[in-house]
């Protein structure tokens, strides 16, 4: 099969295989069938001819019987009567004898001869007949002296005739069951014998194209392996099919994939190298200003360094959560877990934002936790971090945050618990997404990202666990995460193949 054929083509031409294959074995069914009808049909044939042969017999005999029961006074009239109503049947029958030979000409003379010598049979008996009927008997008897020669031989040709044909009737007929039993195991061999071929011919050719289609998607698959382990894709497939066309297009999305890739990778390493550092030092500047090491800024000024500095603040924010999210979707950020008690991580990360929920006058409590967790201890505190801050920027004022953490199976869970606002039901698995957040202000006004909650997502499944959050809108949230207590147990070689296989 070529490849440049599409799908649709190979089903029509494997559904036009099978069914030719189906086609020759109706026809020839039908054939063998239809010799069957002829040959059946022929023995009702030489059936009747025997029938109709053997009532002519019946006939001529019951004419003679009559005639001579009459002349020897016997009979009287009830002789006569069988007469007559012989000798009227003999033309009907030898009418339908001829009318069943007409078609074979081996018999056509042959009965020709029999209705001849059967009509001059019965004009001579008729005659007979009708001198003894008037009355004039001894002429008739002198008439049948005169002719008994030529009747007898009348009689004897045409009985000849008709052994002949009933003996090739009858011969016809005796042959007919072995005929007739022959074709029915030649239709039996057929209809066994085209079954088994249909099932051969579906099966090899269902194979045939299954296995060529099966073998390109194969290929596409293998690529879509390729490109998850970043592996050189395999050579496009060729045709014009619909697996090479998908395959085509997969080869284009890949090439796409890899400009946008590298656009994004010019882009990271001019955010990284063209604006953090240059905002990192006009920062570093505008603190020095604050301090008076360019001498002293009227109030005026102060407050617009202030905001100037809060700006750039927030936007090396975003620098780094922006090349955080890239490590992170690259696969190039790098966890060392280690098994770690918990409480010094939450003491950690409620003193990285004590000051920022001091200026919000929000209170941060925590349990006491007595567990180990296996974990990255810095990406710990980075999750923590992010959740608390967001938890300080929507509580009121005189709020608690309280951290607490409880075992759930092989995982610990760690829970943050504000009194803010709350997150409507909606938003409980898109805010987890990048640049999501509950309303269009928060941005603004509480100075998010929106890749803060994403980033955490990431963190937390590269370590096994799970990040998710139970709120309802306005009766604050709690937004907890899952980390394991030990370290992945390695799998025996054979049951890694195993689930491969």
């Amino acid at each position: 099969m070529r490849v440049n054929l599409k799908l649709s083509h190979k089903g029509l031409i494997l559904v036009g295989v099978l069914l030719t294959l189906e086609l020759l074995f109706v026809g020839a069914l039908s054939m063998l069938l239809t010799r069957a009808e002829q040959e059946a049909a022929k023995e009702r044939h030489s059936k009747e001819i025997v029938g109709i042969t053997n009532h002519i017999f019946q006939l001529v005999y019951d004419a003679g019987t009559a005639a001579a029961d009459y002349q020897m006074k016997d009979g009287g009239p009830p002789a006569a009567a069988r007469f007559h109503t012989a000798a009227d049947k003999i033309p009907q029958e030898m009418a339908r004898l001829t009318a069943l030979v007409r078609e074979d000409p081996r018999y056509h003379d042959l009965v020709e001869r029999v209705d001849k010598n059967s009509s001059s049979a019965v004009r001579i008996v008729t005659k007979l007949m009708a001198l003894a009927e008037s009355g004039r008997m001894m002429e008739a008897l002198g008439l049948a002296q005169k002719v008994k020669p030529v009747f007898s031989k009348l009689q004897d040709d045409m009985f000849t005739d008709l052994r002949e044909l009933m003996n090739e009737q009858e011969k016809i007929i005796a042959e007919m069951p072995a005929a007739q039993a022959r074709s029915r195991q030649t239709v039996k061999q057929l209809l066994m014998g085209g079954i088994a071929l249909n099932i051969v011919f579906a099966i090899a050719l269902g194979l045939f194209f299954v296995r060529g289609i099966t073998r390109r998607l194969e290929l596409v698959v293998d690529n879509t392996n390729r490109l998850v382990k970043h592996e050189p894709l395999n050579e496009r497939l060729t045709g014009f099919d619909e697996i090479a066309q998908l395959d085509k297009s997969f080869h284009e999305m890949v090439k796409a994939l890899k400009e946008v890739e590298e656009m994004k990778q010019q882009f990271v390493a001019m955010v990284s190298h063209d604006l953090r550092t240059p905002l990192t030092s006009v920062c570093g500047f505008l603190e020095l200003l604050q301090h008076g090491a360019y001498g002293s800024l009227s109030e005026q000024g102060q407050k617009r360094t202030q905001l100037a500095e809060r700006n750039i603040s927030r936007l090396i924010s975003l620098i780094n959560d922006l090349l955080d999210m890239e490590k992170l979707e690259s696969g190039r950020l790098e966890l060392i877990p280690e098994n770690i008690p918990l409480e010094p991580v939450v003491i950690r990360s409620i003193e990285a934002v004590r000051v920022f929920a001091e200026q919000h006058k929000v209170n941060l409590l925590s349990d006491p936790m007595d567990c180990t967790v296996y974990a990255d201890g810095n990406r710990l505190i980075q999750v923590l971090v992010n959740l608390i801050s967001n938890a300080v920027k929507f509580s009121p004022v005189d709020g608690n945050i309280t951290i607490s953490a409880k075992p759930a199976g092989d995982f610990i869970e760690v829970r943050v618990t504000d009194q803010g606002c709350g997150v409507p039901k909606s938003y409980h698995e898109t805010i987890f997404e990048r640049f999501r957040q509950v309303r269009a202000t928060d941005a603004t006004q509480k100075g998010g990202t929106g890749l803060g909650l994403a980033i955490c997502k990431a963190i937390v499944e590269q370590h096994g666990g799970r990040i998710g959050v139970e709120s309802e809108d306005g009766k604050g949230s709690t937004f907890w995460f899952s980390v394991p207590v030990n370290p992945p147990v390695a799998q025996p070689v054979a049951e890694i193949q195993a689930a491969k296989t």
